[in-house]
């Protein structure tokens, strides 16, 4: 039996309202102050000789210090501008595809920011609870390689020959609610993996055994072994391997690895290795009480819209009590499923979703003064109703035409607001949708149920005597 989830309980925190996690990231040749005060004191009690020759290896850049050392190849030799051009180019491109790699998991809320220009600090919300594995993943550099036995294969020994070569696409499906990674193979890979399926190991089946005297083909990233290749995970037809099993729950952990692998096979590898610092906290941007304030600022912008409307308009009001409804659910679900797993509520989202809904108020309370002035020159109820909806709807259009055109330019030109612009355009259509037939449409239903159509508006007609 499946369990039924409210879709609120979807809904994730961003880190200006949950807080997060974040690493410092360093290149091979560059470390931070604190580090190298913590080594040069550490020498220092070995002998002033040692802690000279320690200050001697590095130069000092901002809040960095760089690696002097030929081999390291970070130095330009030039005081006033440490870092050679070769390793600003190398760690320019390795921020940039690393930032398209945290971009392409989905994250609405993450940082990639560039610190003392040399070096990295990432940042990703508390509700990404693959954090550890995403921040270790993502930031893998080096060449990607394949090896059988521990020797490069053949496929990739002849000149020019490339992993991706071999590899048509990475992707990552679920059966028997075990997710894995689905690699297809390309007719050059087909022969590859043809070629040395009968020397491959059958897969262990306790965890715990002895793998070492086992042949796989290992897909390695630099020294590193990302995935391990078996007999049992080439497909009979040989155009497709399965690899990296995990439980359903853990798909993330999945698509992370295949994010990595196309990021690599794409673009290649980078000449630049990256050192993790710490994996720490952080706490809410505007700080642990936001929350509480904001469910509190909610709850009574809700109430007044529920309210407010029965009190200046009537029935006519009760409509708009059932367009602001109909607007939390139709927004809620789309927040919680349309924008995907990896969204997060942010402040932003509220803002939005509230400024929309009070549009909705106000272009109702805009149609209800327009159906007023045609009652008071004459007209019947019904006529005042037609002449009102049809004189505010060219109004309502421009108005909303004009949001979800800024929405999409948000959404085409602004990347770190992408997600952002993806709820905007939800609640603008949802407005719209709302404003322009769904409030329509049940006024409707009201009115013609409604036998004394005078007071459903609250409308006085002065030549009546009933009235």
């Amino acid at each position: 039996v499946e369990k039924w989830t409210p879709a609120i309980w979807q809904y994730d925190l961003g880190s200006d309202l949950g807080g997060g996690y974040y690493a410092y990231y360093y290149p091979e040749g560059v470390i931070s102050e604190t580090e190298y005060k913590n080594n040069y004191a550490a020498k220092l009690e070995e002998g002033q000789d040692q802690a000279n020759e320690y200050e001697a290896d590095y130069t000092p850049w901002k809040g960095l210090y760089l690696s002097t050392d030929e081999k390291d190849n970070v130095y330009s030799g030039n005081p006033e501008s440490p870092a050679s051009e070769e390793f600003k180019q190398a760690f320019a491109s390795a921020a940039k595809e690393i930032d398209a790699r945290f971009k392409s998991k989905g994250y609405s809320d993450y940082r990639v920011a560039v610190v003392d220009d040399y070096s990295l600090r990432i940042e990703l919300p508390a509700s990404a609870t693959d954090s550890a594995i995403t921040l270790q993943y993502l930031v893998k550099t080096g060449d990607i390689t394949m090896e059988k036995g521990g020797e490069t294969i053949d496929a990739l020994k002849k000149d020019g020959a490339k992993v991706s070569d071999l590899i048509k696409s990475v992707s990552v499906a679920t059966k028997y609610k075990t997710s894995y990674l689905k690699i297809k193979l390309t007719d050059a890979g087909e022969e590859m993996i043809s070629s040395i399926k009968s020397e491959l190991s059958a897969a262990p089946t306790d965890s715990s055994s002895d793998t070492s005297s086992l042949t796989t083909l290992d897909i390695k990233l630099g020294e590193e072994t990302l995935l391990q290749v078996y007999q049992d995970n080439v497909m009979d037809n040989d155009k497709e391997i399965r690899t990296f099993f995990v439980d359903q729950e853990n798909k993330a952990q999945v698509e992370t690895v295949k994010i990595l692998l196309e990021s690599v096979l794409e673009n290649g590898g980078f000449d630049l290795s990256l050192t993790a610092g710490e994996v720490r906290n952080f706490e809410p941007v505007y700080g642990e009480k936001t929350l509480n304030l904001l469910y509190i600022a909610v709850l009574v912008a809700l109430v007044a819209l529920l309210v407010l409307p029965i009190v200046k308009m009537g029935r006519f009001g009760v409509v708009s009590g059932y367009a602001t409804l109909s607007y939390l659910i139709i927004v809620g679900l789309c927040y919680a499923f349309i924008t995907g797993a990896a969204f997060e509520v942010t402040l932003g989202s509220i803002l939005v979703f509230l400024a929309v809904l009070v549009l909705v108020h106000t272009l109702q309370y805009r149609t209800y003064n327009a159906i007023k002035a045609e009652f008071e020159l004459g007209k019947t109820v019904e006529s005042s109703v037609k002449g009102g909806y049809r004189k505010t709807v060219f109004g309502v259009v421009d108005i909303y035409a004009v949001l979800l055109l800024g929405a999409l330019a948000m959404l085409i030109g602004a990347a770190s607001l992408h997600t952002l612009a993806l709820q905007t355009i939800i609640c603008v259509v949802s407005g719209a949708f709302i404003n322009l037939l769904w409030a329509r449409a049940i006024n409707f239903t009201f009115l013609s149920a409604s036998k004394n159509k005078y007071k459903y508006f609250r409308f006085v007609r002065e030549d009546d005597d009933d009235e």
